[in-house]
């Protein structure tokens, strides 16, 4: 009970200090009257026993201070006062201050921006139930060392043969656009293909109505859909109603059954609807069934089962299969990760590099500003040394110097803050399309925490060097030695100088990192895509669902680009299942005939093609010849392999009458293909991947409702756009148009990723690059100012101009020296991490290291110069008196 009450009186003593010091003052007289009264009945005066009761007290104002100390909390009140003082130093020295909280602001600023995103994407919990017992399971191929997501086939052995799955669901990998029909214009939605119990293995609930059940996985008489929220409300108008209505997706009847919450966006930030993969009886006896790679499995574990039990249980689920389906699973491996680890995906080390080069940049930031500091404590040293002189503990003046600190990172961080918030809504704007799993992130909570924290660090960092000098100060050494010393002594040029090689060598990392990823788009703006992307547009569009057969497809289709030839400026007009530098595509293994059975290829890419298609996109034709409008359903099956596959799997002969099937196994019953011609390798996943072997089928022989059309002109591609829009909508108008973008716009969004990492770095390494070159300057710049006596004594000497200006030159070449040695051996440590980023370009590339090193020599050499060239021009007579 006492310590409570103790408590209680601290806290009341902070929060009502004059209450507390009224009724001290009040105790004190009372015990004053008392002693005097008694002092009096022993014969003396009222005088004396006056005075003889505040001798016997021990002095009223002593016992206040005493009561105070006790029952206040001192270290508050200490702050409180030191924090004034620091607010009046700060309007002292106005332009100190200023550029302290712009340095700061600039370095916090960039933390908060990439770290909302770092947040969003790798650290934000998952709309889900106990996301710590979720795994992502895919199947990893020995033999191309490349993971390949899961079969169907995978997908059910795996739930089947893992006891350590309390339950598991598969959705498709991608997810595209359904039309929605019958509520006024054709809308477009995001669909995703799941398993039915996908909602029950993540452990969410529907907002409205229910979700979808595991019997429907399979195909069943009735198609159901269940609504993001965002979709019920912008499409629906929130009309709680529709639950149990039909409405018409891709021209099915599709029954909505529920409504998610605001929050779920699982496994897409921007999905609409999802629905059932609808898996048929016939499709499990399919070669697709245990060949085709496109689901991604996600798993439940049991309570009490940890991750290396389910691991080891997978591992005998794949040796099984590799047995028992040696022609499918001989290679295959089960592979597991947390699900918040696959959510983050090939985004997490991008976001993890930004997220380093900001905090390398705040580091700069905060020795600048410690140098600021510095310089302003020295300068403030005959201050310090006359209250250490005259009694002041050197404690009280390191907590002055810290609150200082703090009063300056606290204002930083909330300009920073500030410039964070700006930071990042310009951050969503311009990121890249699918760059990161979420589109849309800002300031919150988690966010504001991480300010406060690197708030007080960054105190904490550019506050150590001058609290340790007001630590170390000699208050008769200060005293005695006036302003003829050079301030702060060798300790304070200690600091400074270390805090500028230290600012030297992270600018040069930073910019290191920077430079590698500038080569590398350098390089990959130089690559040769395959085609020409000059003067095309490509249409994406698939065909309503009345066109159910082949006739019709293939008749609609052949209007398509009959019409599409004649749209004035048109030139050329082709049909494609995939555009290239799109990231789409699907795989398969394949065999020619006549060869062993283990003479099988693995991963060559499909893609279907009009006859028109090579002219079109002036792909070269480099043997044989291309599709004929006669080559269509009825007639034997042809292909046209590229140049990557005739040289890896027909070295030194002749594909040209080959027959190839898309199969490790050929069976009676498998179609053949003959190859007709070889074409030039065309880029289809991106500019920075090496293309793949591959085979175009014509879509004359393999018709397909959705595609996409590509146009050629002379002029401007992108101006035939309301042409095409007519064109569909005459032909077919419940035909969505899912995109139209033109060939050299594709071109750039496939290295927008690449592109946008480099400008973020870069900007970032440009701004450290400043604040380092400033640093160096306002280094030289103080030491230069303190040794104006030096340099007139040695001008009155006789000494050159430009020996004086090598003084303080050569003291800069050393620090840069120092910084690049130590900058370029952490690089050459580092860099190493930025392997799978770069393209064409080694970690430790020569020319970008030596490039960088330069740069930084050439603007550390005229941030020297510069205080170099004023402290030459001193005027000796003017230099000797002013002492």
């Amino acid at each position: 009970m006492s310590l409570v009450r103790g408590l209680r009186a601290r806290i009341r003593a902070l929060l009502r200090p004059r209450d507390v010091d009224r009724e001290l003052d009040e105790e004190i007289d009372y015990h004053l009257e008392r002693e005097t009264e008694k002092n009096i009945q022993l014969g003396m005066t009222p005088a004396e026993a006056r005075r003889a009761a505040l001798v016997q007290f021990g002095g009223t104002q002593r016992a206040r201070d005493d009561h105070r100390d006790a029952r206040r909390i001192k270290w508050v009140a200490d702050f409180a006062t030191d924090t004034r003082f620091a607010l009046r130093s700060i309007h002292r020295t106005p332009g100190i201050a200023g550029a302290a909280v712009i340095t700061l602001a600039l370095g916090i600023g960039a933390n908060v921006a990439i770290f909302s995103a770092v947040r969003a994407v790798i650290l934000r919990p998952l709309p889900v139930a106990e996301p710590d017992r979720l795994v992502a399971i895919e199947s990893y191929d020995r033999e191309t060392g490349k993971h390949d997501g899961a079969t169907p086939a995978d997908f059910l052995d795996w739930r089947a043969g893992v006891s350590g799955f309390q339950e598991a669901m598969a959705h498709i990998g991608g997810y595209g656009p359904s039309s929605l029909a019958g509520r006024g214009d054709l809308r477009l939605l995001n669909t995703q293909r799941v398993s039915g119990n996908f909602f029950s293995v993540l452990g969410v609930r529907a907002a409205l109505g229910r979700t979808l059940r595991e019997e429907e996985t399979w195909a069943t008489s009735g198609h159901v859909a269940v609504l993001s929220d965002r979709a019920w409300r912008e499409h629906f108008g929130a009309d709680a109603s529709v639950v149990g209505t039909t409405v018409t997706l891709d021209g099915m009847a599709v029954q909505i059954v529920g409504v998610m919450p605001p929050r779920f966006d699982y496994p897409h930030e921007d999905v609409d609807v999802w629905r059932s993969i609808a898996f048929t009886e016939e499709f499990r006896t399919s070669d697709g069934f245990r060949e085709a790679h496109y689901l991604r499995v996600v798993a439940r574990l049991r309570p009490g089962v940890t991750h290396e039990q389910v691991r080891s249980q997978l591992d005998v689920v794949s040796a099984r299969l590799a047995r028992e389906r040696p022609a499918f699973n001989r290679y295959a491996v089960a592979t597991m990760q947390t699900l918040p680890e696959a959510v983050a995906g090939s985004t997490r080390l991008p976001l993890l590099v930004l997220l380093t080069s900001v905090a390398l940049l705040l580091g700069i930031a905060c020795a600048n500003v410690g140098n600021l500091l510095l310089v302003q404590a020295t300068g403030r040293q005959r201050e310090a040394s006359l209250r250490l002189a005259l009694g002041a503990g050197r404690s009280r003046l390191v907590r002055q110097a810290f609150a200082e600190s703090v009063v300056l990172s606290v204002v930083g961080g909330a300009c920073g803050l500030a410039v964070g918030w700006a930071g990042t809504q310009l951050l969503v704007k311009l990121q890249p399309e699918r760059m990161l799993p979420v589109r849309h992130f800002g300031v919150d909570t988690g966010v504001l925490a991480y300010v406060v924290l690197i708030t007080i660090a960054s105190a904490l960092l550019f506050g150590i060097a001058p609290a340790l000098w007001m630590h170390r100060r000699d208050p008769a050494d200060a005293l005695r030695s006036g302003s003829r010393s050079i301030a702060g002594g060798r300790h304070v040029r200690r600091w400074a100088n270390g805090l500028v090689v230290a600012e030297v060598a992270i600018a040069l990392l930073m910019t290191v990192g920077a430079g590698l990823l500038v080569r590398s788009v350098w390089h990959m703006r130089r690559v040769d895509p395959g085609f020409d992307a000059r003067g095309v547009l490509a249409v994406s569009y698939a065909l309503s669902p009345e066109h159910d057969t082949f006739a019709k497809i293939e008749a609609v289709s052949a209007q398509l680009l009959e019409r599409a030839r004649g749209i004035p400026g048109v030139t050329s007009a082709a049909t494609t299942g995939v555009v290239s530098l799109s990231g789409y595509g699907w795989t398969s293994d394949y065999i020619a005939a006549g060869r062993p059975a283990d003479a099988y290829g693995t991963m060559v890419m499909h893609r279907l093609a009009s006859p028109s298609y090579f002219t079109t996109m002036r792909v070269p034709v480099l043997r044989g010849r291309l599709f004929t409008p006669a080559e269509t359903r009825g007639s034997p099956f042809v292909v046209i392999i590229n140049d990557v596959l005739a040289r890896s799997y027909f070295p030194g002969q002749d594909p040209i009458g080959q027959r190839i099937a898309f199969t490790r196994a050929p069976t009676p019953e498998t179609d053949w293909y003959t190859i007709i011609g070889v074409v030039g390798s065309e880029r289809t996943r991106a500019l920075d991947v090496a293309p793949n072997a591959e085979v175009y089928e014509s879509m004359l022989q393999s018709p397909h409702r959705s595609g996409s059309l590509l146009l050629r002109t002379d002029g401007d591609p992108a101006a035939l756009a309301p042409a095409v829009r007519a064109l569909f909508r005459e032909l077919d108008p419940m035909a969505p148009v899912y995109s139209m973008r033109t060939m050299e716009s594709v071109r750039e969004q496939s290295m927008a990723r690449a592109v946008f990492l480099t400008t973020l770095l870069l900007m970032f390494a440009l701004v450290g690059v400043v604040l380092a070159v400033v640093g160096v300057y306002g280094v030289l710049a103080h030491a230069a100012r303190q040794r104006t006596r030096e340099m007139g004594i040695r001008i009155a000497l006789g000494a050159r101009v430009s020996q004086v200006r090598w003084l303080v030159v050569r003291d800069g070449l050393r620090l840069l020296a120092a910084g690049l040695v130590a900058g370029g051996a952490a690089a050459i440590a580092s860099t190493r991490l930025l392997r799978t980023l770069l393209y064409d370009v080694a970690p430790n590339d020569p020319l970008t290291f030596i490039g960088v090193a330069i740069l930084l020599a050439a603007t550390g050499v005229l941030a020297s110069w510069l205080p170099a060239r004023r402290a030459s021009r001193a005027d000796p007579m003017l230099s000797l008196r002013s002492d």
